[in-house]
């Protein structure tokens, strides 16, 4: 992004209340977080259906959407206590960029995971394009509750709205079906194959090219994106940095994603969620420094529905 000093001038102009940082007695700065200003492009309309993708951040967004009369067909999916005991659809969430634009790739084109991502796992199996601490379950399980989610994302052409919520950087890639995994290969597959998977580390050039298609594939369709970076860390790396480095190399990179997508694409907004929660530092996380307290996710959740009330 380039702009001549005429243009530069006039963006500094236009932007008064924007254009410094903000101090303690700054309206930006409440509660000992700072709230970015920023303007949507689009408006929410009341009621409409908004369908929800990415990490646990995004069922977090989910949970203060809905009781403002958003319809988040996300919201309605469950699978019994003993497959996922936390949130009843938290088996949905998605962390990284290639496991994102497959699952908006699979509800655009009908595509169905193919069986080879269905692992034996002692005398169970286990769904490589779920969660790795899913329970294994029997192979006609899985193909049921793929089935399941199949028909769930068959409702993402339909939403006006979409919210894409970004994990972090660090994905498993299946060399056999050339598909990322959204977990960690059972350890059974270390030694019975190898070679077969692998962790790729994306890189701004990696995350877009998978992002910019499935983005651009929805804007196609009239969905209006907002974009999101989770303000949740990963839990743990398989990178030689220590895993506070690594996630902020993580949240960089998505970071700079989301902006060049904005840029690139009409109908597409960044929310500054990451940048809200993160202000404020650990005091915002539950005691594991993971979570993100509810109060901070209703502040921030709050915030996105006014503004896009106001557009």
């Amino acid at each position: 992004m380039i702009f001549d000093f005429v243009q530069a001038t006039k963006n500094a102009s236009l932007n008064q209340s924007g254009r410094k940082f903000p101090k303690r007695d700054d309206s930006r700065c409440q509660d000992g977080l700072l709230f970015p200003e920023f303007k949507p492009s689009f408006k929410l309309e009341p009621g409409a259906a908004i369908f929800t993708i990415g990490s646990c951040f995004a069922r977090n967004i989910e949970e203060v959407l809905l009781p403002l009369g958003f319809k988040l067909p996300t919201a309605s999916f469950s699978v019994p206590k003993s497959e996922w005991p936390a949130r009843p659809n938290g088996l949905l969430n998605e962390y990284n960029p290639g496991t994102i634009a497959q699952r908006i790739d699979a509800a655009l084109t009908d595509k169905h995971f193919p069986d080879e991502t269905i692992v034996a796992s002692g005398l169970l199996y286990a769904d490589l394009m779920l969660l790795g601490t899913a329970p294994d379950v029997s192979f006609e399980r899985i193909k049921e509750r793929r089935q399941e989610i199949f028909k769930l994302y068959q409702n993402l052409p339909q939403c006006p709205y979409v919210v894409i919520t970004l994990g972090f950087i660090e994905a498993w890639f299946d060399n056999q079906t050339q598909l990322f995994i959204n977990r960690l290969p059972p350890n059974t597959l270390k030694d019975r194959e190898p070679n077969r998977f692998l962790l790729k580390i994306l890189s701004v050039k990696d995350s877009l090219a998978l992002l910019e298609p499935a983005v651009d594939a929805l804007c196609q369709r009239g969905c209006k994106t907002i974009l999101t970076v989770s303000p949740v860390p990963i839990k743990s790396t398989f990178s030689k940095s220590d895993c506070v480095t690594a996630n902020e190399y993580s949240k960089a990179v998505l970071r700079v994603c989301a902006e060049e997508i904005c840029t690139n694409f009409n109908n597409v907004d960044y929310f500054p969620s990451f940048e809200i929660v993160r202000s404020g530092g650990l005091i915002n996380y539950m005691p594991d420094n993971i979570h993100v307290k509810s109060e901070v996710v209703e502040k921030i959740t709050a915030l996105m529905c006014q503004k896009y009330s106001e557009a």
